[in-house]
């Protein structure tokens, strides 16, 4: 079942990245990846540390290995092979976190339930911002360094390589995102819930526990303050809990009260759990899920809360494995409270609403998905017309028409003879030797 659901997972990515995804970098490529890496890697001039130099808030640095990897192998600059590593890549998280609860014999009984929101959250266009563009490899990244640290945790809690393990790769974390900032402090909720339920080698837990959090608050400071990103935080406390609940509401939305049935399983059901000292190692697995998940709509509500209208594609597999964890939580309280009728309902809800909301949006999903690749031709037109005849013109075009929002400095880009080479021979109609 396990392999039969990630290959699934696997072949439905691929249908949308091979039907969807174009050879022409976008946007945020053009500078961070061409300009500021494979072209030095091609001049010779790179640095380890430019590996992870900032870009934006966050230092990418798994990112720019697998860029770099991918240009060694491939021979070129080319968005629709990066996108194609991303299958593999987006389909080792839904591997890994099967993997560890099927190790702590987990999926018995009626918890195979979860299996079809699993596969539902890693197949479905509404993360088609990150599925088409290579370069957004750094959620797939960040998402399964915390599966594994999470899992690391709950498997090996007081061995000291595990521990070790968890702090490099809540470390890799923080290279990864500006976000990555809450694996760490997730990892430590995970080992305070096991002090919680077995209440042994407390001073061993925290110590760690704090080794983390240090980690997290150290990294925090490192994060630079952008002033022109400053316009989409959220302003006010009002304006911050608006924007929270309607992300957790998120795929059903607008509404911001489903908030509650879809989030409040993992919260009603681990507090029962622990209290009846029935946690078991699948729960405090998912519980560091859900723990990470929830903390990243916090972060998202605070930092892109101003006027929040709706959660941006790019931003929802942030909440996968959290809503994964909510269905999980859900049939574990059926399980262990049936004679709790009215929670039981209320918590079995997150069932019809996750199937009604992604039901819902998968045509508004596909209509988004087929925009973003008319637009891609479109562009992919434009920059093969430019390298073509040199006339600026094919470059002065509306948004979305060029692949960069600045077709001044698209064009300065595109002149770099280095820059050229890099492009795919489809796009630079130069032969790659």
């Amino acid at each position: 079942m396990t392999t039969f659901s990630v290959s699934l997972i696997i072949l439905i990515r691929y249908h949308f990245v091979n039907h969807y995804a174009m050879p022409i970098p976008f946007w945020d490529e053009w500078d961070s990846e061409g300009d500021l890496l494979l072209r030095p890697w091609v001049d010779g001039t790179l640095k380890i540390s430019d590996l992870w130099k900032l870009h934006n808030e966050h230092r990418i640095f798994p990112t720019r290995l697998l860029s770099l990897a991918s240009y060694i192998v491939n021979g070129q600059w080319n968005n629709l092979v990066s996108a194609r590593i991303n299958i593999i890549l987006a389909a080792t998280i839904p591997a890994s976190l099967l993997g560890f609860l099927i190790r702590f014999n987990g999926l018995n009984s009626y918890k195979w339930i979860i299996l079809p929101v699993l596969i539902a959250q890693f197949t479905l266009p509404f993360s088609f911002e990150n599925m088409l563009v290579g370069f957004q490899s750094q959620f797939y990244f960040l998402i399964l360094f915390t599966v594994i640290a999470v899992g690391l945790a709950v498997t090996y809690p007081q061995k000291a390589v595990a521990n070790v393990f968890v702090l490099v790769l809540c470390l890799l974390s923080i290279l990864t995102m500006a976000s990555g900032i809450l694996t760490p402090m997730a990892v430590a909720g995970v080992y305070l819930l096991h002090w919680l339920d077995k209440q042994e080698k407390a001073l061993q837990h925290f110590l760690f526990i704090a080794t983390l959090v240090i980690v997290a608050g150290t990294a925090y400071m490192q994060i630079p303050h952008i002033a022109a990103h400053h316009i989409y935080r959220a302003r006010s406390i009002s304006e911050w809990t608006h924007s929270f609940l309607r992300i957790l509401s998120w795929p059903v939305g607008p509404h911001n009260w489903i908030a509650a049935p879809l989030w409040s399983p993992g919260l009603i059901a681990v507090s029962f759990l622990l209290r009846n000292k029935k946690l078991s190692k699948s729960d405090l697995f998912m519980a560091g899920c859900y723990m990470w998940s929830f903390a990243q709509a916090i972060a998202i509500a605070y930092g892109r809360g101003q006027e929040l209208s709706s959660v941006p594609s790019r931003y929802t597999e942030l909440l996968s494995i959290g809503l994964v964890a909510n269905a999980w939580f859900a049939i574990r309280f059926m399980e262990e409270y049936k004679k709790r009728k009215w929670q039981k309902y209320f918590i079995l809800a997150i069932f019809p609403l996750f199937l009604h909301g992604h039901k819902k949006r998968f045509k508004f999903d596909m209509e988004d998905i087929h925009r973003v690749y008319r637009h891609s031709v479109i562009q992919t037109d434009n920059v093969t017309k430019y390298l073509k005849t040199h006339n600026p013109v094919y470059l002065q075009q509306p948004a979305m028409h060029i692949p960069y929002p600045d077709s001044i400095r698209l064009k300065q880009l595109l002149d770099n003879p280095t820059i050229r080479r890099l492009l795919p021979p489809e796009i630079s109609g130069s032969k790659h030797i």
